[in-house]
């Protein structure tokens, strides 16, 4: 054994400044020691708790009232007030809407006026327009003429009247865009067909052979239409004065009769009015049909005479 570590020969005890120690805290326990000890863990905690209590607090105004907290970096718009709650207006009873008997199809206005503006592409004949008085003239006189030999068509001079005032508006030297001429906007078709079935030699051109071809296609409508869909007698006399007034909840102008078929014909060609006829459907051009019949009760062409 080595003698220094010896129980029996170890020296006095160091001095505390020798081990390196404060003389006061080489000294004994402390007894007021625990007692601060306390005191410290007391107010530290005393000291959280207001800390935690001014955190969670919500600051307040001025006036007292607790002020807004922003918890957005995004500018705060002024909050909307409470939304009025919808309010419903009890719905009207329903009501049957009101039908007429002879209710019309067609809301324009029909026109008793020729138009005064035309398309670009329309031209004029040389020699300008006749007098009114002079149309008529003619108007008459190729409504008194009958084209069938076995056979009459009866009907008013004002029906041609009201087509020519439909179709031209009285101009006996307009040529439409088709190609339709004069008075009667005859077409260069059927110009050949009339004068070929008859054995004339009309011309277009001229204001009173353009009245003459007009009332000869009527005429020749009129029998066909009538020996065909209508039981006319062949030869016999076909009468367009009948107003075809049949069911009075069908306009007049949408009955199928022999009018109505002349009229419609004489503007959509007797092929169209055949094959609207054969299949029970209506007429393709009611608007020309309605407006015809209605300038027959006008005639506005004795108020511009």
């Amino acid at each position: 054994m080595n003698p220094s570590t010896a129980p029996g020969d170890a020296g006095p005890p160091p001095e505390p400044e020798e081990a390196g120690l404060h003389p006061d805290l080489a000294s004994g326990p402390d007894p007021d020691n625990g007692t601060g000890t306390w005191l410290v863990a007391f107010v530290l905690l005393f000291a959280s708790i207001a800390v935690a209590v001014l955190l969670f607090m919500p600051s307040t105004s001025p006036d007292g009232a607790p002020a807004a907290v922003v918890t957005s970096a995004e500018p705060t718009t002024e909050s909307p007030g409470p939304e009025p709650e919808p309010t419903t207006t009890p719905e009207a009873p329903p009501t049957e809407p009101e039908t007429t008997a002879a209710a019309e199809t067609t809301s324009p206005a029909l026109p008793t006026e020729p138009p005064s503006v035309h398309p670009p592409c329309t031209t004029y004949l040389d020699g300008g327009a006749a007098p009114a008085s002079e149309v008529e003239a003619a108007l008459d006189e190729a409504a008194d003429t009958q084209f069938w030999t076995n056979s009459t068509v009866e009907f008013s001079p004002d029906l041609l009247k009201a087509i020519a005032w439909m179709e031209s508006g009285w101009q006996t030297d307009i040529v439409a865009c088709d190609g339709g001429t004069g008075l009667m906007q005859i077409q260069p078709t059927t110009e050949k067909f009339v004068n070929q079935r008859f054995e004339a030699d009309f011309d277009r051109e001229d204001a009173a052979d353009n009245a003459m071809l007009g009332s000869a296609q009527v005429q020749w409508l009129a029998k066909y239409f009538a020996v065909n869909y209508f039981g006319g007698a062949d030869p016999g006399v076909y009468s367009l004065a009948d107003d075809c007034s049949r069911d009075d909840a069908v306009p007049d102008h949408q009955e199928h009769c022999l009018l109505n078929s002349v009229i419609s014909a004489y503007q959509a060609g007797f092929g169209t009015v055949e094959a609207a006829l054969d299949a029970g459907t209506g007429y393709t051009n009611l608007q020309y049909v309605e407006t015809v019949r209605a300038l027959l009760e006008l005639r506005p062409w004795e108020a511009s005479a």
